[in-house]
């Protein structure tokens, strides 16, 4: 069993390596009401998937949005693979024009094989500078995600090893990602496209598709 755990660790960190980045709100426009956030979005992130999300906006000087997010590939059931996402985002505005946005989040992943299944906790901040205007912004934005706790149900492996318990194991590490964030405003509905690279937390063990594209529709109510 302990010869085993060197590969677990090693499946560990291919398969939640190249999740699909948290689905950015963009909530920046200078109105200062509240209000209900809502996008759909597709994107490749070692996989092609696409998902929703939903926030509500808090007004104030200092607006903030909670939120929910949810990912899955394409081809499959959505509750077989999938990433849920619990959201805090906030925006700061230094000058004008510019934005500085700090986004926490926790997220549950789901991977499921003929192998194993893999259930993963993890944390993360997603940050964001940039030059808003009322109908477009262009931003900078990096991030990491660390990996808290991660359930293996084992399957196939039971076969080949009947001694093997199905339990937790602890941090399998991170990932950082950094990227471009172009959006566009008409009226109450916006275009988002993001763009950028992912890496390991030691920037060495990267993912073997490093690279991350998201597209998305989102709707103000």
């Amino acid at each position: 069993r302990n010869e085993m755990k060197p590969h677990i660790f090693f499946f560990l960190m291919i398969a939640f390596s190249g999740a699909i980045n948290a689905q950015e709100i963009a909530w920046y426009t200078n109105d200062q009401n509240s209000g209900h956030l809502a996008s759909i979005h597709t994107g490749a992130d070692i996989v092609t998937g696409y998902g929703f999300s939903y926030g509500y906006k808090f007004k104030g000087k200092i607006p903030f949005v909670i939120g929910t997010e949810l990912t899955t590939p394409y081809g499959g059931q959505i509750m077989d693979d999938f990433e849920a996402s619990l959201t805090a985002q906030t925006i700061f505005r230094p000058l004008d024009h510019m934005g500085i946005s700090v986004k926490p989040f926790m997220t549950c992943r789901r991977y499921g094989s003929e192998a194993a299944v893999l259930v993963n906790i993890s944390a993360g901040l997603q940050t964001t500078i940039g030059y808003y205007r009322d109908k477009w912004s262009i931003a900078a934005e990096a991030g990491y995600d660390r990996t808290g706790a991660t359930l293996i149900t084992h399957r196939l492996l039971r076969d080949y090893y009947p001694e093997i318990q199905d339990e937790w194991y602890g941090s399998t590490g991170g990932n950082f990602n950094f990227g471009v964030v172009l959006s566009y405003w008409i009226k109450s509905t916006g275009l988002s496209l993001k763009v950028g690279k992912t890496y390991g937390q030691n920037f060495s063990d990267n993912p073997t598709i490093p690279y991350y594209a998201d597209f998305s529709v989102m709707r103000k109510f």
